[in-house]
């Protein structure tokens, strides 16, 4: 019986939900516990007082849904055609991370998780489930990695063999017992791209990221002013970065499967630096609106806006001078 459920739940997921990967596995603690712990302790969390206040809890499915025994873990590519290598500090265009160009996931994906709870649940009466995207606290992408999806690349993302690392995750956690599946083995090999190809240098050794010295945190998540020895390779990133991800191996050779759900809101992707600057609060409001560029307000528009002018003169210095 719970083996054809798990079948059962596969199957709607991907053709009634859409979702590009689907796994199943148990609500178990997890050992990257430790890891987070540690991390944590270490400081290279900077300023993300959210992640030491839910340490404790990220690393129990249980946490989160109090008799929870299985997990089902989901994904969706949001790969599209290749890129030209990120521009330097001097470009004009501003660069937005190639997830937030589109529709807010959050949003795409906790509305189809909601489904397939619901489609549990008629078949498995008076189970409970709850589900969760990357703002809940439980570790998700050990949780993929366990239940198939993928394994933990060294830059700290998560690989499928098919569809490469430009997925987006979310989780079901349920009180049904279902047979898990088989985790996935880590296949990056003596690969170390990703590692060096960060300009910041944020990370110290294969999954390893000191979130301090990160472009995507400090363009989305850090709150004060960036630090000055790394506002040349922060220019001209607007909201989060790409590079890690685009001289993986894998992406290279991804099949672009981006979910219609998921499409690119091709204007995201041409943003100027002088076209920001000229924006007030309701032309950025309005600007980013439904999309993941909304969690960063006015004033840190403004703050990553003044980093890039001075990340330019720190590279390019004034010919005059």
């Amino acid at each position: 019986m719970a083996t054809e459920l798990a079948g059962e739940i596969k199957t709607h997921a991907r053709e009634a939900l859409g979702f590009d990967l689907v796994g199943i596995t148990t609500a178990e603690p997890l050992p990257g516990a430790a890891h987070l712990a540690r991390w944590v302790a270490d400081g290279a969390h900077g300023d993300m007082a959210y992640m030491a206040e839910t340490a404790h809890l990220r690393g129990d499915p249980r946490r989160l849904l109090p008799g929870a025994r299985s997990v089902v873990c989901v994904a969706m590519s949001y790969h599209t055609e290749p890129e030209p290598p990120e521009p330097g500090p001097g470009a004009r265009h501003a660069v937005v991370a190639r997830y937030a160009r589109r529709k807010d996931y959050h949003t795409v994906i906790r509305r189809r998780l909601v489904r397939l709870g619901r489609f549990i649940g008629e078949h498995a009466p008076g189970s409970r489930w709850r589900p969760a995207v990357d703002t809940a606290p439980v570790l998700e992408k050990e949780l993929a990695q366990r239940a198939g999806l993928g394994w933990l690349g060294k830059n700290t993302c998560l690989i499928n063999r098919n569809l490469g690392s430009e997925l987006l995750l979310g989780e079901l956690v349920t009180t049904v017992a279902l047979p898990p599946d088989e985790p996935e083995t880590e296949h990056c090999g003596s690969c170390t791209a990703c590692l060096e190809a960060c300009p910041t240098r944020a990370f110290d050794g294969p999954g390893r990221l000191d979130a301090r010295r990160c472009i995507s945190y400090l363009t989305i998540e850090h709150r004060g002013p960036m630090p000055e020895a790394l506002l040349p390779a922060v220019a001209p990133h607007l909201f989060g970065c790409d590079i890690c991800q685009a001289v993986c191996p894998w992406n290279r050779h991804a099949p672009r499967s981006c979910a219609s759900a998921l499409a690119t809101r091709a204007p995201l992707g041409e943003l100027t630096v002088a076209d920001l600057e000229s924006l007030d609060e309701a032309g950025w409001t309005a600007l980013a609106a439904g999309t993941p560029l909304r969690r960063l307000d006015f004033p840190r528009l403004r703050r990553t806006l003044a980093a890039i002018a001075a990340g330019r003169r720190a590279a390019v210095p004034d010919r005059e001078e």
